[in-house]
Formats: C-alpha cells, sequence, structure tokens
C-alpha cells in the first residue's frame, strides 16, 4: 500500500486526551512518509467523534471517561480493542479518504487472514451511514469498506483531513489478536518499514497539545 512506512513504537498506555494528542503531534511533525501507530489506553474510556453529542454519549456512559477525537464517526469504546493510528503528513501525497479507508480495511483482512481468521471488505454497507445519528456506536452496524468476520463488524474507522495531513483512526474489535497484529499489520502495509520509539520530543508536544485541546471541557463538550 505504501512504498516506506514508519511504525512508531509506543508501548506505553495513556490517558485518553494524550492518545489523541499524540496522534495531532506526530501529524504536526511533517515528513514526506506515512507513519502508524498501536496504542493502548489507561482506563477503559469512550471517544466519541467530532460532530458527536456529549450530553447524550455522558447518558449512556456515565461512569466512563469520554474523549472527543478530531475525527469524525460514531462512539467507540476503548480498553480492550486493538487501536491504531495511520497519519499521512501532507508531502506524503495522501490518497482520497475512501481509496485510504478501503485499503486500511484491506490491509487488516490481509493480516487476519495470514494469522487464520477469515475476514472480509463489506461491498455494500448501511444505507444508513454511520455517525448520521450522534450517539451511534460505531461498531452498531457495517458501512461501506468496513470489516466484518461471519456478518459481525471488527474493525471500523475515521477520517479527517487538515491542512498538515490526514488523520486514520481504527478500531479492531469483538475479536482478539496475537500480540504480534502490529507488526504484521505495518508489514502488511509496506515492505519497507522503519521501526521508530515515540520520541520525547513528541510526548511533550503531545501533553502540551493535551492539557489546552483533548483535556478540555471546552473541547469534550463543544457538542
Amino acid at each position: 500500500m505504501f512504498r516506506h512506512l514508519i511504525w512508531v513504537i509506543d508501548e506505553t498506555p495513556h490517558r485518553a486526551a494524550l492518545n489523541m494528542a499524540i496522534d495531532e503531534a506526530l501529524l504536526l511533525g511533517g515528513g514526506d512518509c506515512p507513519l502508524f501507530r498501536a496504542y493502548r489506553w489507561l482506563e477503559h474510556p469512550v471517544s466519541i467523534g467530532y460532530f458527536s453529542s456529549w450530553e447524550q454519549a455522558n447518558a449512556l456512559y456515565p461512569d466512563r471517561e469520554i474523549v472527543r477525537r478530531w475525527t469524525g464517526g460514531g462512539v467507540v469504546e476503548h480498553g480492550a480493542d486493538f487501536t491504531y493510528s495511520l497519519l499521512l503528513p501532507s508531502d506524503a501525497g495522501p490518497p482520497p479518504n475512501r481509496d485510504l479507508y478501503r485499503g486500511m480495511h484491506f490491509a487488516i483482512v490481509r493480516t487476519l487472514t495470514a494469522m487464520g481468521r477469515t475476514g472480509a471488505v463489506v461491498a455494500k454497507g448501511s444505507e444508513v451511514l454511520v455517525g448520521t445519528d450522534p450517539v451511534t456506536g460505531c461498531f452498531a452496524k457495517s458501512v461501506e469498506n468496513d470489516v466484518e468476520i461471519d456478518g459481525v463488524k471488527v474493525a471500523g474507522a475515521a477520517i479527517r483531513r487538515l491542512r498538515t495531513g490526514v488523520i486514520l483512526q481504527g478500531s479492531i474489535q469483538r475479536i482478539s489478536v496475537e500480540s504480534s497484529f502490529a507488526a504484521q499489520l505495518a508489514h502488511t502495509l509496506s515492505t519497507a518499514v522503519e521501526k521508530r520509539m515515540l520520541s520525547t520530543v513528541t510526548t511533550s508536544l503531545a501533553e502540551r497539545i493535551a492539557n489546552v485541546k483533548y483535556g478540555t471541557e471546552s473541547w469534550t463538550r463543544r457538542y
């Protein structure tokens, strides 16, 4: 899918706001190479799409932390899922959103197949797109190019196209994946994978972004 890919190694569980901020900080770093990051959560938060209603999400999850993503889509429960991001700086020449979404999910299907699971990219999903309801669960129904196993949605994603590039944030749920899944997925996305540790410079920038954006009520409760 990509000629060259940087796999950002991030093995430390983070609080929800910082996880969102790290994606933004990585994209702000620029460059001309796609970045792939798989990450874990410090607790079991819920993320909501950029335009989702905080009040309605909070009514459904009163005892869980809620973080607003910069990407769209619906409500996603985190903690037990495999969460990842694909970050394409502007200089990397990001493909159209539809092509990126489909390509990412075909890569997930190929990776699942290599690990003994049979998945499929949905040719045509529900006529009602996930996200039209402000508190629709992202995994409540499949849309075109999602991933299903035996008719059950197991992988979905959301995309935001920005001046600095494109953020794709995805989740794999309802199935367990091996500890080697991130590595295999990275090498499915590209035959030339460069491993990099998450730098202290990026983490420091992300902390600042989390403090002024993703960790604030003005951002989380904006809709």
